[in-house]
């Protein structure tokens, strides 16, 4: 028992900043790119459009551990071969697996979080827009005032409920030598054969996570609908 709230207390609890930061980077970045793919899907050029389909397909037909692994492998050859054509000096025997990770998860959360934006921004009302241009909005003017901000307020909660998600996919990093808490508990286990108390340790460590962020969501979901709710009135 002490050594399974040592495990929480002392040594998860440094993994969990970790894992808290590397989260959030790849969410915003799946953020910023989720956004710009669905400008490509809202285009009136047919091969952006059939770019962004083929590329929703591949990343939401193939799993996530199989794009993290071809990341894996490919990242060093590709960079040997951009820096040897830039003449830099880069050690692509020794480079860190976190940027396969970031990769990898950027644009496979991005499959997903495209949809979700994609839906808010239609879930706009044309009479806004159509108000907005009779009063002398211009397209990029309608779109960064009004359209952008409602399809965002609609967009957060259900990005929000995603990060959840993401943050229990990060441990397939451990498949490509990134330590995260189910790493750690796996490197535990097998130094001092504390199975049971390290996996559980974990396990209580990811459900707690979940159950904060949970509850911290619902109440930004709840805030967001009263802000709505005043502005109607």
């Amino acid at each position: 028992m002490k050594k399974f709230f040592y495990l929480i207390s002392g040594i998860y609890g440094q993994w969990f900043l970790k894992l808290f930061f590397l989260s959030l980077l790849i969410l915003l970045l799946s953020i910023i790119l989720g956004t710009g793919l669905t400008l490509l899907r809202q285009s009136q050029n047919r091969l952006t459009r059939i770019i962004y389909r083929i590329y929703i397909s591949y990343f939401r037909g193939v799993p996530l551990l199989i794009h993290l692994l071809v990341f894996y492998y490919a990242l060093p050859p590709i960079v040997k071969l951009f820096s040897d054509h830039l003449n830099l000096h880069v050690d692509t025997l020794h480079l860190n697996p976190i940027y396969a990770v970031l990769i990898s998860y950027t644009l496979y959360a991005a499959s997903f979080l495209s949809e979700i934006i994609r839906s808010s921004f239609k879930s706009v009302g044309k009479d806004q827009l159509e108000a907005a241009a009779a009063l002398g909005y211009t397209k990029y003017q309608q779109f960064f005032a009004i359209k952008l901000p409602q399809a965002l307020t609609d967009a957060i909660p259900k990005i929000l409920n995603y990060y959840t998600l993401l943050i229990r996919q990060l441990s397939l990093a451990f498949l490509v030598s990134v330590v995260d808490i189910f790493a750690k508990s796996k490197l535990e286990s097998a130094d001092n054969f504390y199975y049971i108390e390290s996996f559980l340790a974990a396990a209580l460590v990811y459900w707690i996570l979940c159950i904060a962020l949970t509850l911290l969501f619902s109440n930004y979901e709840k805030y967001l609908r009263r802000f709505e709710r005043s502005n109607a009135a």
